[in-house]
């Protein structure tokens, strides 16, 4: 299993929604939602190196890192306002960009406060309810997924 999150980055005012797809090996794409990653003022080419920008794509960091890992049993963060539910962890838990900026504490989440994030992987609530059904069908007995960031501008 692979999850792939991709979205177009720009310098518009408009929040930019891109898509997370949930790829099996022998299936093809088994799941696909719309999601976002940080706040519409920082969806722009390179804001993966500043504080509450988008999530670095994986291209873009200073170690080599094919892959970002996403922890199948979601921890229960529902005392954290703009989470309120379940997230996902995002491994490593802090990585460094070319451009030298520093991330960290990463999630796929529920958008529940404010449009967007701080960086993490977002969706709509009814998106996210569908995620959690079909990511815990098809990964079922795994700890964790391998997932991939990029972006098109």
């Amino acid at each position: 299993m692979l999850l792939f999150f991709t979205m177009a980055l720009d310098e518009t005012s408009e929040l930019n929604r891109g898509r997370l797809f949930l790829v099996d090996e022998t299936e093809g794409i088994v799941g696909r939602w719309v999601a976002t990653s940080s706040t519409a003022d920082k969806q722009g080419v390179k804001d993966w190196n500043v504080r509450g920008g988008v999530i670095p794509a994986t291209y873009e960091l200073s170690s080599p890192l094919p892959f970002y890992s996403v922890t199948v049993n979601p921890i229960d963060l529902k005392h954290v306002k703009g989470v309120d539910g379940n997230g996902y962890p995002i491994t490593p838990f802090e990585v460094k960009t070319i451009d030298g900026g520093t991330r960290s504490d990463l999630l796929i989440h529920k958008d529940a406060n404010v449009p967007g994030s701080m960086g993490c992987i977002v969706l709509p609530e009814s998106e996210f309810t569908d995620f959690e059904k079909v990511f815990q069908k098809h990964c079922q007995g795994q700890n964790t997924v391998k997932l991939l960031v990029g972006y098109t501008y």
